[in-house]
């Protein structure tokens, strides 16, 4: 259960043409950086889709996606209606995809740079424990 491995260099052009779609959102939020990751599970599939940013036109539930095909270097906008499907109770986070997406949501897929980024802040977590219940001081400067 891996994510597709498909990225797209966001051009200047759809940017621009991404930032003049109104929104019904106070706060818009951007995907970082400008290389982005096809959010699809990694099963055949040949139109590819990355968030670029919340708030889009049509819906208060839609975001605006960029899409692109394999080989091509065409990229257009589509604003997708999320899936917000949970993993289980309520309070669980919503599936992040755009609605009727192929493969599974995106809480159940394996993500090896998160998982490593959330072992590290767990083994600092525990250090900074460790320094505190063994009455040692801890300076950043030390």
């Amino acid at each position: 259960m891996y994510r597709c491995i498909a990225q797209a260099v966001l051009s200047d052009e759809v940017r621009s043409a991404a930032a003049e779609i109104s929104s019904p959102v106070a706060r818009i939020e951007w995907a970082s950086g400008v290389t982005l990751q096809c959010k699809l599970e990694d099963v055949p599939h040949d139109h590819h889709a990355a968030f670029l940013r919340t708030g889009a036109s049509l819906e208060p539930c839609t975001d605006v996606y960029l899409c692109w095909f394999d080989g091509a270097a065409t990229q257009w906008l589509e604003d997708i209606e999320v899936c917000l499907k949970r993993k289980g109770t309520p309070t669980d986070t919503g599936c992040t995809i755009f609605r009727d997406h192929p493969g599974r949501c995106d809480w159940a897929y394996i993500d090896p740079p998160r998982l490593a980024v959330e072992a590290q802040a767990d083994q600092l977590e525990r250090d900074v424990r460790a320094l505190f219940q063994g009455g040692t001081p801890w300076s950043p400067n030390a």
